[in-house]
């Protein structure tokens, strides 16, 4: 009996010890707090290895031989962590919600007016390849974008002309500071090219309107050119192509690299194969240096520095005042960016800059002598930071200085008029950007800016915001007033000039992700006021001017892109419809300038073929005819330009020569062969006689490009 009651005591003290150690369960299910499932959140308890991830029905369950009241830790990339604080009661059919991040991958993000390529905030729409490869570019940025909604097809021109603005109502930005003169030197009615190679940039944000207060300047847009940061490998290019050469070499070193390029045009070659309409006696012929300088220091700051310098020249007779005369132009211009940046701490950083741009141009019509020369000197300063999770602030300063020199001389007299302005402008804006949830942000901002020259100062403020419809789609609008010096071509008569404004008002809806299919569709109304005007003297140097001009600009973008349905496919689309008149310049009445559209529609695609390493590709651009006046018509712009139609293809061999890879590149414009008479332009006469008129059309129907491009490393 004895042993009985020995062996039930020792019986009774495990069963005692097993209930002391008994497993608690802790169960549940996690949901976003629009009622989502979320699997694989993270669920542990505080302090401890315990824990376990959510299945595909948004549960989970584990055990632990803790008691008493826990701290459950719930993490999950994307959403807001969570502590909760559960008793013994409470353990299990536990429901927990969790908040989305306002800084998660998928939170809203303000798109109204822009476009950006490579940057994690925004969708990306058009990257460096794209414009190489986009049918019709010839390798030029501007080229491509043109292919984008709110863009103007010019083949007289070359520059962007954006919702109804003109070439000057677009700023060009590297790193944030002012690139003065992004494109070539202007040939009337010719086009031009951007200065900036694509390879150049890792980045591209192109805003057509209702931009950012950290820049001004602009009444229609703004395009903002993100250079490359460090290479990361040794890369020796060569191009030889139909058109000239170039030749580059990066240098690679700890925490740094360097860059140098050459490149020579040359179109005489191609000029004596090709029909052209002009008479030239000296094809264009230029030549470009780029020097590129990236470096890291250990304390996290960045150091760039990019130069450009380039010279052309040209000549080519035409009818000039019912004269025979020979244009002769020659220019030359050289652009340096130096840019540094310094973290403060994990929450803050510093950026500066300096640029500055020297540009000389000089022009030769008949008897007419022309130079122009001017310099740009920009010193920017930004701060950024962090306030909490979802408060972005942003302000900075900048000093911009512009010295400008005219000289005309009438080369059968002694006659000559010479002209020039010096002015600064020193801006100052602030820009916070406030996320008051993952679905819902908005960036209110404010820019002030004060003339030298004019003497005149003003207080644009800007707003724009975002909400999230669904975790693929947003509605975003924009708000803002811009301010731009009048053009030193009418700034060199004096200073009894207002800036020029333009109010815009913009509404954006986007659906879909770039990488499969994006739809976006954009409404706009601009509103200017104070636009230069004038009136006719005995001679261009004797007009009268006023700050009186008006006028509006308002439209529908829309833009879809697609490289999900078909294999091996990339294709887009893009419609503009522009309805815009203006009181300015020389017009005696309101009307449509002679350079706008009204309907634009562009398609570009792209195929890869990959059993033979290639990819084609073709561009379509049509366009509604341009207005313009005829000289002897009472109706003002009553003239109409036939549509505009141009189709133009590529094609891009990849392959190795001696091991080196190589593309081999063919580019065709206009394939139909149309005549692409995009208008007329008036040439003013200050006699008696009529005004004439000289049609606007490229000087080659049809141009053909193949180019041969070696990497060696």
């Amino acid at each position: 009996m004895r042993q009985f009651k020995i062996v039930l005591i020792v019986i009774l003290g495990l069963f005692i010890s097993l209930l002391s150690h008994a497993q608690n369960i802790i169960s549940g299910k996690v949901t976003s707090t629009d009622g989502e499932t979320l699997i694989g959140v993270n669920i542990s308890i505080k302090d401890s290895y315990e824990g376990t991830i959510t299945d595909l029905d948004g549960a989970f369950e584990f055990e632990t031989d803790q008691k008493g009241d826990l701290e459950l830790i719930v993490s999950y990339i994307g959403f807001s962590s969570r502590v909760i604080t559960l008793n013994p009661s409470e353990y299990t059919d536990i429901n927990i919600h969790l908040k989305e991040s306002v800084t998660s991958l998928n939170s809203v993000t303000i798109t109204a007016g822009s476009f950006a390529a490579d940057d994690k905030q925004r969708a990306s729409v058009l990257e460096p390849l794209d414009i190489y490869t986009t049918a019709g570019s010839l390798g030029d940025i501007n080229g491509a974008l043109k292919t984008l909604p709110g863009t103007q097809p010019a083949s007289d021109d070359g520059r962007l002309l954006v919702r109804g603005g003109e070439a000057s109502e677009t700023k060009v930005f590297v790193d944030g500071l002012l690139a003065a003169k992004p494109y070539y030197s202007k040939v009337p009615d010719l086009p031009t090219r951007g200065r900036f190679a694509p390879s150049l940039f890792s980045g591209t944000v192109f805003s057509t309107g209702g931009y950012s207060a950290e820049y001004g300047q602009a009444l229609s847009s703004v395009l903002v050119l993100e250079s490359s940061d460090i290479a990361l490998e040794e890369l020796t290019s060569i191009s030889v192509m139909s058109v000239g050469a170039d030749l580059s070499k990066t240098w690679c070193a700890n925490k740094r690299s360097t860059s140098i390029g050459l490149a020579y045009t040359n179109l005489a070659p191609y000029y004596m194969i090709a029909k052209n309409r002009l008479d030239w006696t000296k094809p264009t012929e230029s030549s470009n240096l780029n020097f590129m300088h990236r470096q890291k220091f250990d304390n996290g700051s960045m150091l760039k520095i990019f130069s450009n310098a380039d010279y052309s020249l040209n000549a080519f007779n035409t009818v000039l005042e019912d004269e025979g005369a020979n244009i002769d132009t020659e220019g030359g211009n050289v652009y340096l960016n130096i840019n540094y940046s310094v973290p403060f701490g994990d929450k803050s950083y510093m950026k500066s800059g300096l640029a500055t741009t020297f540009d000389n141009y000089r022009q030769i019509a008949g008897t007419h002598r022309t130079e122009n020369e001017e310099l740009n000197l920009e010193a920017r300063i930004t701060f950024v930071h962090n306030l909490s999770e979802g408060v972005e602030l942003k302000a900075g300063l900048a000093d911009a200085f512009m010295g400008y020199s005219h000289s005309y001389k009438y080369l059968k007299s002694e006659q000559q008029w010479d002209g020039g302005i010096n002015d600064h402008i020193l801006a100052i804006f602030i820009e916070p950007e406030i996320k008051l949830s993952a679905r819902f942000a908005i960036r209110p901002g404010l820019r002030y800016e004060y003339s030298t020259y004019l003497q005149e100062s003003n207080i644009a403020p800007r707003m724009s915001f975002a909400y999230r419809t669904s975790k693929n789609s947003q509605l975003s609008a924009a708000y803002g007033e811009y301010y731009q010096n009048p053009v030193n071509e009418y700034l060199k008569f004096g200073t009894e000039f207002q800036f020029e404004k333009a109010t815009h008002y913009i509404v954006s809806y986007q659906i879909g992700s770039v990488k499969e299919r994006l739809l976006r569709s954009e409404l706009y109304y601009k509103d200017y006021t104070n636009l230069v005007s004038y009136q006719r003297g005995s001679h261009p140097y004797e007009n009268t001017f006023f700050n009186d001009g008006h006028g509006y600009a308002k439209g529908i973008d829309v833009f879809f892109r697609d490289r999900k349905t078909l294999k091996n496919t990339d294709y887009w689309l893009s419609y503009s419809y522009l309805d815009t008149k203006r009181l300015y310049k020389d017009y005696p009445s309101t009307a449509t300038p002679s350079f706008i559209s009204k309907h634009t529609f562009s398609t570009v695609g792209k195929y890869f073929i990959g059993s033979i390493n290639t990819q084609v590709g073709a561009t379509w651009t049509v366009a509604s005819g341009r207005p313009y006046h005829r000289p002897d018509d009472d109706n003002f712009m009553s003239g109409k330009a036939p549509v505009y139609n141009d189709l133009s293809i590529n094609l891009s061999y990849l392959t190795h020569i001696a091991d080196h890879f190589t593309i081999i590149h063919f580019s065709m414009s206009n394939v139909l062969g149309r005549d692409h008479l995009v208008g007329y332009r008036t040439i003013p006469s200050y006699s008696d006689r009529q005004d004439a008129l000289m049609p606007l059309m490229p000087d080659v129907k049809q141009f053909l490009f193949l180019g041969l491009f070696i990497s060696i490393k």
